[in-house]
């Protein structure tokens, strides 16, 4: 606040003693007798004081115009200081900046240098999780061939042990899985044994269930001899 109202004090003087644009633009450019103008002619202005004007009013307005010169001397020092106070606190916080500057400079560049690395590390990362993941995708695709091999071996095992205990719809549901299996494996030698196996078995259900008919139908025409005798 208090440089502000000096500013204004200073700016004020230097306004009386050159004279605003408006006091200016009223004023002769030309006149040589003008302190304000130009033109301004010391020697001339000297002559016609010396002629009109007694010794009181010539040490008069010399003393006013040594105090003005003296007072706008401090004015312009105090100005010139306060300028050069501002250069140089604007020096510093440009070398400040670019101090800063080149600081974040350094850790940008550190953090390129760490993002790279991280890129090199992920890829090589990926690469050896790609061929893990190939081999993964073997064991997994070896491994349900293998349960569909264990699954066929074992068929004919598991038909007889559902035939003995009657559950066909097990036996049903397990030969309607197999057939597709023994469909995709049917070139495969190997595979000859549990085909007749298993068709071995699907025939002696078939012998045991028409006799289970049978019986039942026989049992049928029993309960009513009159009508089926």
């Amino acid at each position: 606040m208090e440089d502000d109202l000096q500013r204004k004090v200073i700016k004020q003087r230097l306004k009386q003693f050159y004279g605003s644009d408006t006091n200016n633009s009223l004023v002769d450019q030309n006149d040589p007798l003008n302190i304000d103008s130009p033109s301004f002619d010391p020697q001339l202005y000297l002559d016609k004081s010396l002629r009109t004007k007694d010794l009181s009013d010539l040490i008069s307005e010399e003393k006013a115009l040594t105090d003005q010169i003296r007072s706008l001397d401090s004015d312009m020092q105090t100005l010139v200081y306060d300028n050069y106070s501002k250069f140089i606190s604007a020096t510093d916080t440009i070398r400040m900046m670019k101090s800063n500057f080149s600081y974040v400079q350094a850790e940008m560049n550190s953090l390129l240098q760490n993002i790279a690395s991280i890129v090199s590390v992920s890829g090589a990362i990926n690469r050896n999780f790609a061929d893990k993941r190939k081999k993964l995708s073997t064991l997994t695709t070896t491994q349900l061939t293998l349960n569909k091999l264990n699954y066929l071996v074992e068929l004919p095992v598991s038909l007889r042990t559902y035939m003995n205990k009657c559950d066909w719809d097990r036996i049903v549901l397990d030969l309607n899985k197999a057939k597709y299996i023994l469909k995709s494996y049917h070139n495969t030698p190997s595979f000859k044994n549990i085909r007749e196996d298993c068709s071995e078995i699907v025939s002696e259900i078939c012998s045991r269930l028409w006799r289970q008919f049978d019986e039942s139908v026989s049992r049928f025409y029993n309960y009513f001899p009159e009508r089926y005798g």
